[in-house]
C-alpha cells in the first residue's frame, strides 16, 4: 500500500460511513453501540499483540531507553484525558452529557459543537502522524509492514477500526444538534481529513534528522491515547448493568476477531 492509497482509504471509509449515517440515521443509531464495542475490542487486541511489540522492537530504539517508552505511553493517556475536556468523550462512542438528550432536552450550543469538534480533530491529527514513520518492525515472525513506505499495516487497521464508530457517533451528534446538513458535511469531511493530514505531516517530518528519535516516542504517545480510549470504553461496557452478558460477548468477539485476522 502506498501513501496516497492509505490516505484515500482513510478519508474514503470515514466519509462513506458518515454519509450512510446521515441517510440511515435510525439504523446506525441502533447499531452504533455494538459496532463501537466490537471496534475498540478489536483495536485493543491489535495494540497488545502487534503495535506494542512493534514499538519496543523497532530498531530506532537503539538510542532510546526502552523503559522511557512507558513514560510516553502515560503521556498519551494524559493527553487523551485533556482532549476529552473538549471532545466530551466522543472517541468512546458517546458524548458525555448528551446521551439522554437526543430528543432536545438539552440545548446544544455552538460552543459545545465547536469545542467538541476541535478536540476530536486534534486527536485525529495526532494519531495520524505515526502512520508512515515506522521503517521496519518485527512481529515475532509475522510481516505486517511495507518497509518501502515505512508503513505499519497493523497500526493503519487499528486507526480505521477506531475511526468508523467515532464517525457514526459524530454524524449522529451533528444530526441531533440540528445544524444544517451542508455545515454538518463540511465539518465531517474536515474531521475525515485530519488523520490523513497528520500522516502527510508525519511523512514530511520523517525526512528531518531531528525527528528520527522523536518518531518512536510519538508512536508511544499515540498508542497511549488508543489504550486510554479502548480500555476505558471496555470497562464502561463491562460494568453497564443493562445487557452485561451481551457486552462481554461483544468484547470477547472483538478481541478474537483481531487475533484470528492478524495472528
Amino acid at each position: 500500500m502506498n501513501t496516497w492509497l492509505v490516505i484515500g482509504v482513510l478519508f474514503g471509509s470515514v466519509s462513506m460511513i458518515g454519509i450512510l449515517t446521515l441517510i440511515f440515521e435510525r439504523f446506525f443509531s441502533k447499531i452504533k453501540q455494538y459496532l463501537t464495542t466490537i471496534g475498540v475490542s478489536f483495536v485493543l487486541s491489535l495494540i497488545c499483540i502487534h503495535i506494542l511489540p512493534e514499538l519496543f522492537a523497532n530498531p530506532k530504539l537503539s538510542s532510546i531507553d526502552n523503559s522511557n517508552l512507558g513514560v510516553y505511553l502515560l503521556i498519551g493517556f494524559l493527553i487523551q484525558i485533556i482532549l476529552e475536556l473538549f471532545s466530551r468523550g466522543i472517541e468512546h462512542g458517546h458524548v458525555h452529557g448528551h446521551e439522554h438528550n437526543h430528543e432536545g432536552g438539552l440545548e446544544i450550543t455552538n460552543k459545545v459543537i465547536y469545542t467538541l469538534f476541535f478536540g476530536l480533530c486534534v486527536h485525529a491529527f495526532i494519531e495520524g502522524i505515526p502512520l508512515f514513520i515506522l521503517e521496519e518492525a518485527h512481529h515475532h515472525g509475522h510481516t505486517h509492514v511495507n518497509a518501502s513506505q515505512g508503513f505499519s499495516a497493523i497500526f493503519f487497521w487499528a486507526i480505521v477500526s477506531h475511526k468508523i464508530p467515532v464517525a457514526i457517533v459524530l454524524m449522529l451528534f451533528f444530526i441531533s444538534a440540528k445544524i444544517k446538513k451542508s455545515t454538518a458535511l463540511i465539518l465531517f469531511f474536515t474531521f475525515a481529513f485530519m488523520t490523513p493530514l497528520g500522516g502527510l505531516v508525519g511523512t514530511f517530518l520523517q525526512d528531518q534528522n531531528w525527528f528520527d528519535s522523536l518518531s518512536v516516542k510519538l508512536l508511544a504517545i499515540t498508542s497511549g491515547m488508543l489504550l486510554h480510549i479502548t480500555t476505558l470504553l471496555i470497562f464502561e461496557e463491562y460494568h453497564h448493568n443493562k445487557d452485561k452478558v451481551k457486552n462481554i460477548l461483544l468484547i470477547i468477539g472483538g478481541i478474537l476477531l483481531g487475533l484470528i485476522i492478524f495472528s
